[in-house]
């Protein structure tokens, strides 16, 4: 055997679960009875001479005839496999031993990052790629991080992602279905923009996460108060609290496909992303809702408005409505809790399209602005609220 590495440079490929010396993998492939078995089963014509010639292809590659089979999509394999799928599987009781860590405490990380539970530990059913995603957690451990928190942690972190890969899986097809493609072509082009890519996903999460981890220390910070009272975690403090939403978006679900409703939900989004700079923060969005929150009530209005504007000559855009309250509220895991968060999205259901309702509360804190003008809009029962609240509708000045 070492002879025959010395012939390929030493270098091993898998096929099946076999590493055989990369110089042979071809020759494999050559010698695969490919008519025998069973993976151009119900393909004829053009595209079972497609499939053939990209079977070949990822058999040369080291792909295992099993792989194949079992695949959905046999175009992405050699794609995946640049990102870890190399077809090998382990239980969680191995992976758990692998990452040092109880078996208990690696099965909530799994289902944290999205994994499905299973029932068995010892059944060899996670890719050894997914359950080497749970190495971190032993040194997560070791640096004093608890471990609800840490699963919370992982959590969040699987829930962004997700989206975030989704969006990445889109662009990355987009890129790749040519007209007209063969099934080859889709498959090579895939594995080079996947190989591209891949090299620079961590650097950016990682830049990604500790941008907000930045910000958001900083909108945690201790004040002065708080650490006279020896308090070790901040607490509730004064926010304004913003909510903005499409009118008539469940009448839209019944006219339009949900890839269009996706489509306005996340231009929402965007425009919100971008007229909320700092000190108003971006906080989540919910369906057709989003969020944003600011220690200072005056740009938050300011924001407000803002998105509403945009969107008011857009006729191939529902209008907007926003409403927002102030009051002490808290911050945990990144969202945010309180009075005045339940109060904000009553008033901005409350709110007339192509309008930014207030509550009397955010009115109060935002005092005299000779930016903004103000129409008292009555006196509102909302439901959950147990008092009437006072709303004011804001205007630009000018």
């Amino acid at each position: 055997m070492r002879g025959l590495a010395e012939t390929s440079g030493g270098k091993l490929s898998r096929v099946g679960d076999v590493m055989v010396p990369t110089v042979y993998v071809g020759r494999v492939a050559e010698d695969f009875d490919l008519e025998t078995s069973g993976l151009l089963d119900g393909l004829d014509g053009a595209a079972r001479a497609e499939r053939a010639e990209l079977i070949r292809w990822l058999l040369e590659r080291g792909v295992g005839a099993d792989q194949i089979h079992g695949s959905p999509a046999p175009m992405l394999l050699a794609s995946r496999r640049v990102i870890g799928d190399d077809g090998d599987y382990v239980s969680a009781r191995q992976a758990a031993a692998t990452a040092g860590v109880e078996l208990e405490l690696f099965e909530r990380i799994q289902r944290a990052m999205g994994l499905p539970r299973v029932e068995d530990p010892d059944a060899e059913v996670f890719l050894r790629a997914d359950a080497e995603a749970a190495k971190f957690t032993r040194a997560f451990l070791d640096v004093g991080i608890a471990p609800d928190e840490l699963v919370q942690i992982t959590r969040l972190l699987g829930d962004g992602l997700s989206r975030a890969a989704e969006a990445m899986r889109h662009a990355a097809l987009a890129a790749v279905m040519r007209p007209g493609a063969t099934e080859l072509e889709i498959a090579q082009a895939s594995e080079e923009l996947v190989g591209n890519v891949a090299p620079l996903l961590g650097p950016m999460i990682q830049e990604v996460l500790l941008l907000q981890l930045r910000h958001a220390i900083e909108t945690e910070a201790v004040n002065a108060t708080e650490r006279a009272e020896g308090q070790h975690l901040p607490g509730a403090r004064l926010v304004t609290i913003g909510f903005a939403d499409l009118v008539g978006f469940t009448r839209l679900g019944e006219a339009l496909p949900p890839e269009e409703l996706e489509q306005l939900a996340q231009k929402l989004a965007d425009l919100t992303r971008e007229i909320a700079v700092a000190p108003v923060r971006f906080i989540k969005t919910i369906g057709d809702e989003v969020m944003l929150v600011s220690p200072e009530p005056a740009p938050l209005l300011e924001a407000m408005l803002r998105l509403v504007d945009e969107t008011e000559g857009d006729d191939d855009f529902p209008r907007l409505r926003a409403g927002l309250a102030s009051g002490m509220a808290v911050s945990r895991s990144g969202d945010w809790f309180g009075s005045p968060v339940n109060l904000a999205a009553r008033v901005t259901g409350a709110a007339r399209p192509g309008t930014v309702l207030v509550a009397e509360s955010a009115r109060d804190a935002i005092g005299d602005d000779d930016r903004f003008s103000w129409s008292f809009a009555g006196g509102k029962h909302l439901k959950g609220i147990k008092s009437e609240v006072k709303t004011f509708r804001a205007r630009w000045a000018s």
